[in-house]
């Protein structure tokens, strides 16, 4: 080929790479601010979920990160809701955010956090490390995980003489869509309540717990659930278990009315009642005369002299076994 030729194939050939280059730079750049734009968001989801009415109260907002990741820091955070009252304040969070997958986030929040209820109560919470990983789609959020290592909650009861102290090892919290409902699931391990004010000395337990909120998916896309409004679902599972001292476990389908009235059908699934009824009574001497009395129907109901299962029925708020009433919950 003579070298006039190859020299124009050259220059044309040229163009095509630039512009490939190019296009790949202004891809990687949309991608980039787009994954940016992503972290603000997921942090002040975090910080301010949406449908709850409260501000967004980050300080120190700072973006940053390069190449393939994107993180946006509050320095500390405050939230309030102006419906409930809840008040809290936090340390540092990070969202970050990654440029190949701008959906999804993980975030981290540094302890302590100092939260204020409605009521007066005061929980006071330290831990050794928290992560989360959350994620959704152009609508908003559709999932989240949090997960919490060494976690130290001191909780002080308006009225009460005393705080309480709750010690975990590990917790852990689930959300996600599933069509048109809202899953919930959490579990904790190592688990330790101690009280200076009420001699309960229970022995370290896991608990764990699974429902579903019917029709409520749209609660992480920023649908808030008014006060007052009637809510409904399933427990699968609401669990305590101490291990060789016994465990106990809830199931069933609940509805919380307008007027905050309980009502649903409540399977009680209990392993090793003899034990469990002696842990209960070492711990809350108080209540041995209500654990004994309990003790002798769930023997009169086990088949193997272990472990059993009843069902209680609660409409609005008035609790039976069968046709023996047992007592009234009050609003909720």
């Amino acid at each position: 080929m003579p070298p006039s030729s190859e020299s124009v194939n050259r220059r044309r050939r040229f163009p095509w790479w630039a512009w490939l280059i190019v296009l790949i730079v202004l891809l990687y750049a949309g991608a980039w601010y787009f994954a940016a734009h992503q972290a603000r968001v997921y942090l002040r989801a975090v910080v301010a979920p949406p449908g709850t009415g409260a501000s967004d109260a980050c300080i120190g907002l700072e973006a940053n990160g390069f190449p393939s990741q994107v993180s946006a820091v509050c320095s500390a955070a405050n939230y309030l809701d102006p419906v409930t009252g809840i008040q809290l304040s936090t340390g540092a969070v990070r969202t970050t955010t990654f440029v190949y997958n701008p959906m999804r986030a993980t975030f981290a929040i540094q302890s302590p956090l100092k939260a204020t209820l409605g009521n007066g109560t005061v929980i006071d919470s330290n831990w050794q490390n928290l992560d989360s990983d959350i994620g959704g789609d152009l609508t908003g959020i559709t999932y989240g995980s949090v997960f919490i290592s060494r976690i130290d909650s001191s909780v002080s009861l308006a009225g009460a003489p005393g705080p309480f102290k709750i010690t975990s090892d590990h917790a852990e919290f689930h959300v996600r869509q599933n069509g048109p409902d809202l899953e919930i699931a959490s579990r904790s391990d190592g688990s330790r309540l101690e009280t200076g004010f009420l001699p309960a000395n229970l022995p370290g337990f896991a608990t764990s717990f699974e429902a579903t909120l019917d029709g409520r998916a749209n609660v992480l896309s920023g649908a808030g659930i008014v006060q007052g409004e009637a809510v409904q679902g399933s427990i699968q599972r609401l669990a305590i278990d101490f291990g060789k001292d016994g465990a106990l476990a809830v199931s069933g389908p609940f509805r919380i009315a307008e007027d905050g009235l309980l009502s649903g059908d409540f399977t009680i699934e209990f392993e090793n009642y003899a034990a469990l009824r002696a842990t209960l009574s070492n711990s809350f001497p108080q209540a041995s005369v209500v654990f004994d009395t309990a003790s002798i129907l769930l023997k009169s109901l086990s088949g193997d002299g272990k472990t059993g299962k009843i069902t209680l029925n609660v409409r609005d708020g008035r609790v039976s076994l069968g046709i023996i009433p047992l007592g009234v919950i009050p609003p909720l």
